[in-house]
């Protein structure tokens, strides 16, 4: 069969950086680039930025942007890719963590992977642990300890723009009666907020704890993926919900400006 039967074309872009390479070929696919090329090469240069790169509309259609992060540059009051690119670098950080500057490093066409590195995909997981002053036997003090920890490892899920939804929890008993236990499990979905996964952990700790005192405790979370737009129950309070997102984000801020120990919980 002649290829000019074929009823599909396929693209191939080839370049020194992965993200040129990747952007050429969305570009060739939404007919950016002249489809009816002889040679069907997109070929771009440095120079070609501000009049290839930034024609790219809707930004959805850019390497990295999501519908979600779409209309959240939208509310930063950045609508073009060329605003994106002329745009604060700083701002662009404290909204989307070190997404912000890979965004911003993308517009302006700069990216420091090559193709020829070894890609390996895998699912980061973020965690802390802490071994205590004391012993401690109080359920209610344990509790505020273990959700302690699991803010500061979702506030790092949130700095790197990422969800989990598999739990993994870690007790050790007092040094007098060794011991302890491990235990993961897995959320109905993914999350970066406190709310939704202590729920979980508090599950763990009371069906395989024993009432033993208690020395360390560790936390990790895994099964990570990019936060996209959150898809929401039929049952759920949206409201409520983007309450929650907000008085994170604020919290956030907060300890970003002045440190983590800015904001602590109280028993």
């Amino acid at each position: 069969m002649d290829y000019g039967q074929l009823p599909n074309r396929v693209i191939i872009c080839i370049d020194m950086k992965a993200f040129f390479a990747s952007v050429s070929s969305v570009i060739r696919g939404l007919d950016h680039e002249d489809k009816n090329s002889p040679t069907g090469v997109a070929y771009w240069r440095y120079e070609d930025i501000p009049f290839k790169l930034w024609s790219i509309h809707p930004m959805k259609d850019f390497w990295g942007i999501s519908s979600a992060t779409e209309r959240r540059l939208h509310r930063l009051g950045i609508h073009t890719i060329k605003e994106l690119a002329l745009s604060s670098k700083e701002m662009l950080q404290k909204e989307f963590g070190i997404l912000g500057e890979e965004l911003h490093q993308h517009a302006n066409g700069i990216d420091f992977s090559l193709i020829s590195d070894v890609y390996i995909p895998s699912s980061r997981s973020f965690g802390k642990s802490q071994i205590l002053f004391r012993d401690y036997t109080n359920r209610k003090e344990v509790e505020l300890l273990l959700l302690e920890l699991l803010d500061d490892v979702c506030f790092r899920l949130r700095m790197h723009q990422v969800v989990a939804q598999t739990i993994h929890l870690l007790i050790g008993y007092s040094k007098q009666t060794g011991g302890g236990f491990s235990r993961q499990k897995k959320m109905g979905r993914a999350s970066n907020l406190s709310q939704d996964i202590f729920p979980y952990c508090l599950t763990i700790l009371h069906t395989y704890g024993c009432g033993m005192p208690i020395r360390s405790i560790g936390i990790s979370l895994s099964n990570t993926s990019i936060q996209e737009e959150e898809q929401m129950s039929l049952f759920e309070d949206i409201d409520q919900r983007e309450r929650a997102y907000a008085l994170a984000k604020a919290i956030d801020d907060i300890r970003l400006r002045y440190g983590k120990n800015s904001v602590l919980r109280t028993g």
